[in-house]
């Protein structure tokens, strides 16, 4: 409950008239309410096993900080800030590592969706004004326990005072995460969230690897694509890939094959890309993207 009432009061004090909130205008254009993608955390039943196996891939791996409630993780953090977080729970000893331990209970795969929302309070405020509940925790709000789109969050891809230069030379060349992928046969939350914060949505050519036409959000800093529930990792749940963004391709797949991985390139109208299967990476189709 006090969570959803400083949602609310956030809500409040975003809106003009309330005090606080200055009349008239700067000049300034309005902030995206979602830039891009924040972090996906994958959730692992084994953090030692996915960290040498990520570092296999070309990834530079963060050391994860002390959780009070035992969560372990680590990062592969990208100069943009957005990320990959490969995260486990050893034990419930609350709400969030009860959830953990449900999720890991059928196996490996992404938990949760984070989006890039530079301007929190207008994010709240336009949620209220379509009559979506939001929880506000510290830097990220969510949705309910319950609710169709609690695997959805947002947040503000902070910085964090122990980044070193290191954390983001991947051999493979990552360098931002732009894309994910969702797939169910009931879409119509996502879709709802979308036109509520007014994301357009529209039908082109995706590869994700196979590829069709599908209905893709474009965003600032990368692209949102819904897929039909036949193309869910595992039945009922929703995230089932990512996009990465790499400099270099051929980087890449030296790094990849380095790491003793085959490796195969695949060219399309948004790039040059290289696709790596769940049972490779926890449960989450991974593209590692050039730009065309």
């Amino acid at each position: 409950m006090r969570k959803l009432v400083l949602c609310l009061l956030s809500v409040w004090l975003a809106t003009p008239g309330s005090p606080g909130v200055p009349q008239g205008t700067t000049g300034e254009l309005p902030k995206p309410l979602i830039a891009g993608i924040d972090h996906i955390p994958l959730a692992v039943r084994d953090l030692s096993q996915a960290a040498a196996q990520f570092r296999s891939l070309g990834f530079v791996l963060k050391e994860g900080r002390a959780h009070e409630n035992g969560i372990l993780n680590r990062h592969a953090k990208f100069p943009d800030g957005s990320e990959l977080e490969l995260i486990t729970a050893p034990n419930a000893r609350d709400a969030l590592t009860a959830e953990y331990r449900t999720f890991l209970s059928r196996g490996n795969g992404p938990a949760y969706l984070g989006f890039f929302a530079p301007d929190q309070d207008r994010l709240v405020a336009e949620l209220a004004k379509s009559g979506q509940r939001c929880e506000r925790d510290g830097g990220m709000i969510g949705f309910p326990a319950g609710d169709a789109l609690h695997h959805i969050f947002f947040a503000h891809r902070s910085a964090s005072p122990t980044d070193r230069p290191e954390h983001f030379l991947h051999p493979n060349t990552a360098e931002a995460l732009i894309g994910v992928w969702l797939a169910t046969d009931d879409l119509s939350p996502e879709r709802g969230l979308l036109r509520s914060l007014g994301i357009p949505v529209e039908r082109r050519m995706a590869c994700t690897p196979e590829c069709a036409m599908a209905e893709v959000a474009q965003l600032p800093e990368g692209e949102i694509v819904l897929l039909p529930g036949r193309r869910q990792v595992v039945p009922g749940r929703r995230i089932a890939g990512a996009t990465v963004r790499v400099r270099s391709v051929a980087a890449a797949r030296t790094a990849l094959e380095r790491g003793g991985w085959k490796t195969r390139v695949r060219r399309s109208r948004q790039g040059s890309s290289i696709f790596l299967p769940p049972e490779v990476c926890f449960g989450l189709w991974l593209e590692l993207r050039q730009v065309n």
